[in-house]
């Protein structure tokens, strides 16, 4: 039987404790579940079966929680979620009401809303507050799941919980969690079957739901645009970083081109997070560099399809911003009554790849030594959170441009972390032996009248991605050569992912407006309907 008392109790509890990403807040609801875990009679009992897994080298001392109910076979079903959350900051002067859901839907009740978020506030059953949807609700209704298997005498298998920290951030507690996962494989003999994973879904149409056998991928490419320094006065003696990286902002931002296609489905266009020149300070003349980054998300193009396009847009951007330069002189002589010349800029275009093979060439041990002391000295830097992963990534790049005194123009083109492969039971080897949208109909029709409809891929990204790999060895080289500071700033476990391999899904409940100040999520599915519906899939495959 499923305790829904219990369930909406720990939900409750667990929205009250603050756990800001990448914050102090994250160790505090760590402990907090693992008191949840071990109050229970079951754990008491087992007290092997439950504790921390903690993140290498962390800044926050945050942790993996994990659990798991022992079954009489060595097969065995993974359930993760995340306990982080973003900050509540937003709320402004709701903040106090904020991990409050009674309150702050009274406080919201005396605003003014859109009709939607206004018809929810005076429906029940809807839960506004932050982390509700996202994804508190995930976590405490497969905690639901856990307490049911409790229950069972003799499970026929292994049900394993894992709620990990920093999903919302560079997933640290994911990457944890498949190190756990590849050693309690060995420790425990665990035969690993499904992942389950419960972020929340998003739909307007009552009597309809969604589900995911698969999560999208997100890769990073970071450009380092390197132009010719002049005053202002002076232009055409100069090229300016800025022009160049616009116009590879204007080629790829919203660009419907670089979409991958899955039947139905189109994934997110590219959309450019930053993008600035690196003057030190000011002064009245042309940047020397300018930086940017933007995600790309893919359901099938491969590390070396996204470096090879970047390549060719860099290429042609590169020519026209060269051509209009010339056009500009042409026409700035002749309103001065000057003759023009062939101004002649060779636009270069790199890879980091490509610049790093030309500095090993040109200077060999010493700049091999060189760089892994700038990296080392760049590591406490990052790790104190005083550098983001991609400008840590950027920084390195600008060291080996220094170092080899590449002069502009030139477009250096890498990828920085967090890198999300992508993932779709469509893509695994017998991914689909279950067949999963047919049976939860089959008990969500029965018992609730909704009915799922299955993606291929969950759009927000999630920790699914990790569940295995499905690219090819090529694709990790790619990565890893064009990736700054690999396996030191940051790294995946490729060979563990690819050893773990199994089925994916995303069941989770009905939430809206995710890091919003309207967040919400629908009650019944938290106290109810999830953890009823995963419970008879399980005992079912």
């Amino acid at each position: 039987m499923i305790n829904k008392e219990w369930i909406e109790q720990i939900f409750y509890q667990l929205i009250a404790t603050q756990s800001d990403t990448n914050t102090p807040y994250e160790k505090v609801i760590e402990d907090a579940l693992v008191n949840i875990i071990g109050l229970h009679p079951y754990f008491k009992k087992h007290s092997d079966r439950y504790g921390l897994y903690h993140l290498e080298d962390d800044l926050h001392n945050r942790s993996v929680v994990w659990c798991f109910v022992k079954g009489v076979s060595d097969k065995t079903v993974v359930m993760i979620n995340h306990h982080d959350a973003v900050d509540i900051q937003e709320y402004g002067p709701l903040g106090d009401f904020a991990l409050r859901p009674t309150q702050l839907k009274g406080a919201m009740k005396k605003r003014n809303y859109g009709k939607e978020v206004t018809a929810d506030l005076e429906n029940d059953k809807w839960i506004f507050g932050r982390a509700t949807a996202d994804m508190k609700g995930g976590t405490a209704l497969q905690l639901g799941v856990i307490d049911y298997f409790c229950h069972v005498d003799k499970p026929a298998y292994n049900v394993l919980y894992l709620s990990v920290p920093d999903e919302e951030s560079l997933s640290k507690g994911m990457l944890t969690g498949v190190s756990l996962l590849t050693e309690f494989r060995t420790k425990f003999n665990f035969d690993y079957q499904l992942m389950i994973n419960s972020e929340p879904y998003f739909n307007q149409k009552k009597g309809k739901a969604i589900m995911h056998e698969g999560s999208v991928g997100k890769i990073m490419p970071v450009l380092y645009i390197r132009g010719i320094k002049s005053h202002i006065s002076d232009p055409f003696s100069g090229v300016n970083p800025s022009l160049i990286l616009s116009e590879i902002q204007r080629r790829t931002e919203l660009n419907p081109a670089m979409c991958d296609i899955n039947g139905l489905d189109a994934s997110p266009p590219p959309v450019w997070i930053n993008l600035k020149d690196h003057k030190k300070a000011y002064d009245a003349s042309i940047p020397e560099a300018a930086v940017g980054y933007f995600n790309w998300l893919t359901f099938s193009r491969s590390p070396k399809d996204v470096i090879n396009n970047m390549k060719m847009i860099a290429k042609h951007a590169m020519t026209d911003v060269l051509v209009r330069h010339q056009q500009a002189y042409d026409a700035f002589c002749l309103m001065n009554h000057e003759e023009s010349e062939n101004l002649d800029y060779q636009g270069k275009i790199y890879t980091y790849e490509m610049l790093y093979k030309e500095a090993l060439e040109a200077y060999g041990e010493d700049f091999q030594q060189a760089l892994a002391n700038f990296v080392a000295d760049l590591k406490p830097i990052y790790n104190e959170g005083h550098l983001p992963l991609p400008e840590a990534t950027l920084s390195i790049v600008e060291f080996v441009c220094d170092y080899v005194d590449l002069q502009g123009p030139a477009v250096v083109l890498g990828l920085s972390g967090p890198y999300y492969p992508h993932i779709s039971n469509n893509h695994i080897k017998d991914g689909n032996r279950y067949n999963l949208q047919e049976r939860i109909n089959s008990i969500s029709e029965k018992h609730f009248g909704v009915t799922y409809e299955s993606q291929n891929f969950f759009m927000g990204m999630c920790d699914l991605s990790y569940a295995g790999f499905v690219g090819s060895s090529e694709d990790i080289d790619k990565i890893k050569e064009n990736s700054p500071g690999w396996d030191i700033l940051y790294g995946l476990p490729f060979e563990d992912m690819t050893q773990l391999s199994m089925p994916v899904l995303n069941l989770g409940p009905w939430g809206k407006d995710l890091h919003k100040t309207t967040e919400r999520v629908y009650g019944p599915d938290v106290f109810y309907r999830i953890p009823k519906i995963i419970i008879e899939l399980l005992e079912e495959i």
